[in-house]
């Protein structure tokens, strides 16, 4: 019987240990493609605060499903919403964790539209 539990026991840790391994090998930066873009320029312009509104999502991901919340100009919406159809058209995958923050303002700070703290 304690045979038995010694094979299981060793079955086991090689598996793990091959599973790691694998998962090692493939985290390697040649296999790793990673894009970074930036939203169109004229999402964030702005001249005063009342040009700006939050969004519930800024990248692939709502802030409802671990994306986040940011302000752009509020007649690029239409921008925003084309931009992201085309940049996240390889689906991510998006995790029901509720990011969104209610306690943000759309402001204009230095002719960009920014999110800031409410009372901060």
């Amino acid at each position: 019987m304690t045979r038995g539990w010694r094979r299981a026991t060793a079955v086991a840790f090689l598996l793990t240990g091959a599973l790691v391994a694998v998962a090692l090998v493939s985290l390697k930066a040649e296999h790793i493609r990673i894009q970074r873009v930036g939203l169109p320029a004229e999402a964030g312009q702005c001249a005063s605060d009342s040009d700006c509104v939050l969004v519930d999502k800024i990248g692939c991901c709502p802030c409802k499903a671990g994306g986040a919340r940011w302000a752009i100009n509020k007649d690029a919406s239409e921008t925003l919403r084309k931009f992201l159809k085309h940049t996240c058209r390889r689906s991510s995958s998006c995790m029901r964790v509720n990011t969104c923050r209610e306690d943000l303002l759309p402001a204009c700070l230095d002719g960009l539209c920014v999110a800031k703290v409410a009372n901060g």
